[in-house]
């Protein structure tokens, strides 16, 4: 029956005057609580369809529907799961596309009519009404008003469950872990699942893993079998196969792993990262697994990245792709490290070969998709792997280049993507979608109705938490006070929700670390104070004032509420998703980058490190003289002088010279463009922090032969200049510097040992018309990378 919620108040009497003039319609909702789940072929993929719409259902409500086949189906409210070509007499299939995995969601009476053209079809219907459904203990609704018909317009939609050490939550997961995440994905409408290859069956490669990675991948390709999905293995080469015997071997291996293994849709080898064998030697060798691989599974595809390839085997890579047009290839993975465009890949791989996006939707730096103009205290604090729903901008990386593909299996190393992953399996269905209306879904369905203007809201807040710098950014206040609310309103079993814990720690995080930046700026602006004493007391009494003036922050604490909260989120969600959020026990993280956010809450967020380190360099030193110059030297560090110039080169709000060939909505890869770099200055492995200046944290840097620019107008005809740079980045690459594009500044060089500035000076010949543009060529290596540059009259 038709359930209309009309109570008799003042409320419902302006409601009912507001639907009578037109300018709103009263609730209008079907009741499903007594509804039985109608299944007309109780096996395979419907029949599981139908379990996950019952199972999914009773968690959220407390109502368990019955499931009956059609001959047991009386009068009253049904969800009937029909696959057409076995639609009952006197059902319309009308309607319904006849794309793979198309359905369509319609009422007739008081029947909710799932209508699949196949299989997967079905699938996808009953997951989409789990999107739409209202669910709360006791109630369940669905808007009479839903009429759906949609199919999915890209034909690969996966992601990556990696059960390995890497990851900060898969590796502590169980099967039904694994299970329920996999019904949460086919909500959205994912039809693939990546999993991670080991080929040793006892191997076990961390310390939070329940059984072998072997035992467990066998289950888990079974899994996602049983749900109709395809199952993709990422399987890296590293033997190194021009030597026979370990050619033999690595085919013996992967030989033994495929005949114990149920299901293998796909295989995606990366031709690097991790791997490097070259093309020429990598293409004949997977002609050979081809033929081990369809021994076993005959139609399996295999597919190969050009992930790392150097330009000279890109060539090697494409020509080979033209001239053999391999039948045992099914097609080409574009991912992370490829040193050419999305367009250009396409254009040089032949028709015949799809091309699958292997998308990084995991880390938020150094990485193929880096947050644009991020604060450098949230890179050092947040650093890769941190919970980071991105609606805004992952709806725009997903669309811009999504017609170049086929769709996309993504790399994924934790629970803390989830929602982008929600985001693509969901665009990649149908690009036009409104991702308003995918967080909507998300939050209905993950945080149940009562919730959903805060938690809604407060998911597209995270994404704005990191919109501005931290130092001016009042979204942060305004997110966290959404998911507080969100607590208040949601109850305990909101609070037991690990989706619900993660996006509160975020919130809890940012605040926190903003709140401390705050603090601790303002204790280095009082050690500059100190310093600035010097030639009046003395260097030696100065920097002892400044020390004590930096030292406020062992003493004084900023939130302990704030601190012990992440604190107790951090033990809640261990218990209920396996997150790592600490290298230490009961964590157990890989390393502090693998999402271990606990252990960077309270490193410096000023100087400290860096002035520390100088201090004791400055007392060393013999002379009053050279003290006082060095103080100097901190006090004015960015001060170019009169008539100069100074950028800080990787600080979004401090780079106003540098030239950007194009923006982050041509280019989110920043293959053809300037970026903002960071430098993680936490040690992976001492957990100690590099005493190094902020300001050389961050860089500007570029990619793959691209020149990195910054250039200048209105100079002084007249005058001569110097130019002064620090160069610091992970690269370490070498580079030469040229003015105006043809005058060389200097030859080849890479950054120094210890990280100081160098100077040079610029011939007048290309200032004497006002203008200079400067250009950092690549010599060799990964990418340029410069963190400051002044440009100073002599």
């Amino acid at each position: 029956m038709r359930v209309f919620n009309i109570h008799i108040n003042l409320k419902t009497w302006a409601l009912v005057l507001g639907f009578l003039l037109g300018t709103l319609s009263p609730s209008d909702a079907l009741d499903l609580a007594s509804a039985k789940i109608v299944l007309n072929e109780n096996s395979g993929v419907p029949a599981k369809a139908a379990e996950m719409l019952k199972e999914e259902i009773e968690k959220r409500t407390g109502i368990a529907l019955p499931i009956v086949p059609l001959s047991d189906s009386q009068e009253g409210p049904a969800i009937h799961l029909i696959r057409v070509d076995q639609a009952p007499e006197g059902v319309d299939t009308t309607g319904v596309p006849e794309s793979p995995e198309g359905y369509s969601i319609r009422f007739k009476g008081d029947q909710v009519q799932l209508l699949g053209r196949d299989d997967r079809g079905v699938l996808f219907a009953a997951g989409r009404l789990l999107r739409l459904l209202s669910m709360s203990e006791g109630e369940v609704e669905l808007s009479s008003d839903v009429d759906i018909s949609t199919a999915p317009k890209y034909p690969i939609r996966g992601h990556q469950l990696g059960y390995r050490n890497t990851a900060n939550t898969y590796d502590a997961w169980d099967l039904e872990t694994f299970e329920q995440y996999i019904r949460d994905l086919i909500a959205f409408g994912a039809n693939s699942v990546e999993l991670i290859t080991a080929l040793d069956p006892e191997e076990k490669d961390g310390p939070v893993m329940t059984e072998t990675q072997w035992d467990m991948n066998l289950k888990l390709a079974e899994l996602a079998h049983s749900y109709g999905l395809d199952v993709w293995f990422w399987m890296p080469l590293s033997g190194d196969v021009t030597d026979p015997e370990e050619s033999k071997k690595e085919l013996e291996e992967r030989d033994r792993f495929f005949k114990a293994c149920p299901a293998i849709d796909h295989i995606m080898v990366p031709g690097g990262d991790p791997g490097r064998t070259t093309p020429a030697v990598l293409m004949p060798w997977l002609e050979k697994m081809a033929e081990v691989l369809h021994k076993h599974f005959p139609e399996a595809g295999l597919w190969v990245s050009n992930q790392k390839f150097k330009p000279d085997e890109n060539d090697v890579f494409f020509d080979y792709l033209q001239e053999h047009r391999p039948t045992w290839l099914r097609g080409v993975a574009y991912g992370p490290g490829t040193l050419i465009t999305l367009e250009e890949t396409r254009r040089r791989t032949p028709d015949q070969f799809p091309l699958r996006r292997y998308p990084d939707i995991t880390h938020c730096v150094r990485c193929q998709y880096p947050v644009p103009k991020w604060d450098g205290v949230f890179a050092q604090t947040l650093d890769r792997e941190p919970p980071n729903p991105r609606p805004r901008d992952t709806a725009h990386i997903h669309n811009v280049w999504a017609e170049l593909s086929d769709g996309f299996v993504s790399y994924s190393d934790g629970a803390h993507d989830d929602f982008n992953k929600m985001v693509w399996s969901a665009l990649a269905w149908d690009p036009e979608a409104d991702v308003k209306e995918i967080v909507e879904d998300y939050c209905r369905l993950f945080f149940g109705p009562s919730t959903l203007a805060e938690t809604s809201q407060g998911v597209w807040g995270l994404e704005k938490n990191w919109d501005a710098p931290i130092s001016e950014n009042r979204h942060i206040a305004e997110t966290l006070n959404l998911w507080r609310s969100a607590e208040k309103r949601g109850g305990e079993a909101l609070k037991e929700n690990w989706r619900f814990q993660m996006y509160l720690f975020r919130a809890v995080f940012d605040a926190y670390i903003q709140i401390r930046h705050e603090k601790e700026m303002e204790y280095q602006r009082q050690a500059y104070s100190e310093l600035a004493k010097a030639s009046e007391i003395g260097c030696s009494q100065a920097i002892a004032a400044a020390r004590e003036a930096l030292a406020q922050a062992d003493r004084i604490r900023i939130r302990p509420d704030l601190r012990l909260r992440l604190e107790q989120l951090g033990v809640d969600l261990q218990a209920s998703i396996g997150y790592q959020m600490s290298v230490r026990e009961p964590y157990r993280a890989r390393n502090p980058e693998r999402g271990a956010l606990l252990d960077k809450a309270d490193r410096p967020l000023n100087d400290r490190p860096w002035l520390e380190n100088r201090f004791d360099q400055i007392l060393a030193l013999e002379k009053e003289g050279e003290r006082l110059v060095a103080i100097d030297q901190i006090l004015n560090w960015d001060d170019p002088g009169p008539g100069g110039f100074y950028d800080d080169l990787g600080n979004a709000t401090l780079q106003p010279h540098l030239v950007h060939q194009t923006t982050w909505e041509e280019d989110p890869m920043f293959i053809t463009g300037p970026q903002e770099a960071h430098y993680r200055s936490l040690n992976n492995e001492t957990s100690e922090i590099d005493p190094l200046k902020f300001s050389w944290l961050d860089q500007a840097q570029t990619l793959y032969g691209v020149p990195l620019k910054v250039a200048y107008k209105d100079l002084d005809p007249s005058a001569e200049y110097r130019v002064r740079i620090t160069y610091f980045g992970r690269y370490h690459s070498p580079m030469r510097l040229v003015a105006d594009g043809d005058i060389e500044i200097h030859g080849p060089m890479t950054d120094s040992n210890p990280v100081w500035p160098v100077e040079f000076d610029i011939p007048k010949k290309a200032t004497e018309d006002g203008k200079l543009e400067l250009g950092w060529e690549l010599v060799e290596g990964r990418g340029c990378q410069v963190a400051e540059v002044w440009l100073m009259k002599k």
